[in-house]
C-alpha cells in the first residue's frame, strides 16, 4: 500500500495539462442516481432547470454551442472554453453585455457541486442533461478564504472538489441563473462557539449539518502552528523534519517509512542556481511507486523535465502546486548556488 499523507484534504492544485476529452461516461450499476434526468426541466434553448434547488444551468459549458440536442464544440476550443479566474469573470461580463445574456454568472462552489453525479465518472454528471460534458476542472465563484490567489473548482472527471490557483488558464466555466433554494435542516442544539465551530467547516467540501464533524480537528488548529516559507505557505518540508506532522505508511499497521537519503542535482538550469532534488523528504513522505515509473522512469537521463513540463502538470508538477508547494516558489528547489547565478535572486 502507497504511503499517505495524512493531511491529503488540503488539496491545492495549480495548471494541469491540456484537457483530456473523455468520450466514455461509466456509471456505477445498480447505485442509486442523485442526478436523475427527470430531476430537471429541459427548454429548448439549451437551458435545464433543478426543480430541486430552482437554479437555471446553460446546458452547456461556455465556449460550446447549444446545436438543439447536444452541445457542439468550438472550432477555436482553446481561445473559447478555457479561462483563468479572472477571465472566467470577465467571460460573465462580456456575455451579460449581449442582449440574450442578461443575469447569467458563475456559479458558487455550493451551486456547482449540486451537479455532480456521484454514481458515475467521466464526467461525473448527467449527460442527458449536459451532454457532451467536459470530464474537466470547472471555475466557481467562490474564492479559498485562505488564500486570495486561490479559488475553488470541481473536477467534473470524478467530482472532486479543491481549490486551485487563480491563474489555472485552462479551466472550463458553466453559468447559472437564479438563487440556491436552502435545504431544511434539524435544528442543532449547540453552543454558540460550537455553531462557530461549525461554521468552519462550510468550505463547500463538507456538509456542516453532519454531528459527526464535531469529532474531527479543524485544519486551522494545526495548519496554525506550522512554520511558514517565503511565501508564507506552510513549509511542509520543515514541518516534516522538524516532526510537527508524522505521516504513516500505512492506514493500518505500524509500518515504518524506508528513506533513501540521496540527492540528485539538475545542472542544467542557466542562469538559475542548480536544482537540488532531495530523495530523503520525499520518501519521508511516499513510497517509490508513487513516482517510478509512471512519473519518472528510475533511469538518468530518460525524463526531459522543464519549467514547462511543471506547469503543464507532468513531472514534478503532478504534486507541486497541487499536494506540495507551487513551482511559484523558486528558491525552493533552485537551491545551489553556481558561478553564473546571483548571490540573491528571489
Amino acid at each position: 500500500m502507497n504511503k499517505a499523507n495524512t493531511f491529503t484534504a488540503l488539496l491545492i492544485p495549480v495548471l494541469w495539462m491540456s484537457p483530456l476529452w473523455v468520450q466514455a461516461q461509466s456509471c456505477e450499476e445498480g447505485a442509486l442516481a442523485n442526478m436523475p434526468t427527470e430531476r430537471f426541466l429541459l427548454q429548448d434553448d439549451g437551458v435545464a432547470i433543478d426543480r430541486v434547488t430552482g437554479l437555471a444551468w446553460q446546458r452547456c459549458a461556455v465556449g460550446q454551442v447549444w446545436g438543439g440536442n447536444t452541445c457542439l464544440e468550438s472550432p477555436k476550443k482553446q481561445v473559447k472554453s478555457w479561462f483563468s479566474w479572472r477571465d472566467a469573470h470577465g467571460e460573465v461580463q462580456r456575455i451579460n453585455a449581449t442582449e440574450t445574456g442578461k443575469g447569467w454568472r458563475l456559479p458558487s462552489v455550493q451551486e456547482l457541486r449540486t451537479l455532480i453525479a456521484r454514481n458515475c465518472e467521466d464526467p461525473a454528471i448527467n449527460t442527458e442533461v449536459f451532454p457532451n460534458a467536459p470530464a474537466w476542472f470547472f471555475w466557481s465563484a467562490t474564492e479559498y478564504k485562505d488564500n486570495p490567489d486561490y479559488a475553488w473548482q470541481i473536477d467534473f472527471k470524478n467530482g472532486e472538489i479543491n481549490a486551485h490557483l487563480k491563474v489555472s488558464i485552462s479551466y472550463h466555466i458553466r453559468l447559472v441563473k437564479g438563487s440556491l433554494i436552502p435545504t431544511s435542516r434539524k435544528a442543532r442544539s449547540t453552543t454558540s462557539a460550537e455553531d462557530q465551530r461549525m461554521q468552519e467547516w462550510n468550505d463547500g467540501i463538507h456538509d456542516p449539518a453532519n454531528p459527526d464533524l464535531s469529532m474531527l480537528q479543524l485544519p486551522s488548529e494545526i495548519i496554525g502552528k506550522l512554520p511558514r516559507d517565503s511565501s508564507e505557505q506552510i513549509d511542509w518540508a520543515k514541518s516534516l523534519v522538524d516532526k510537527r506532522i508524522a505521516p504513516r505508511a500505512s492506514r493500518v499497521g505500524d509500518d515504518e517509512m524506508v528513506v533513501w537519503d540521496q540527492d540528485i542535482v539538475y545542472k542544467d538550469t542557466a542562469a538559475m542556481p542548480y536544482v537540488r532534488f532531495p530523495h530523503k523528504l520525499h520518501s519521508m513522505w511516499l513510497a517509490c511507486e508513487n513516482c517510478h515509473d509512471a512519473i519518472f522512469p528510475a533511469q538518468r537521463g530518460k525524463v526531459d523535465i522543464s519549467m514547462g513540463s511543471i506547469y503543464t502538470g507532468e513531472h514534478c508538477g503532478v504534486c507541486h502546486g497541487k499536494v506540495a508547494f507551487s513551482p511559484h516558489n523558486c528558491e525552493r528547489c533552485h537551491s545551489i548556488l553556481h558561478e553564473g547565478s546571483p548571490v540573491k535572486w528571489w
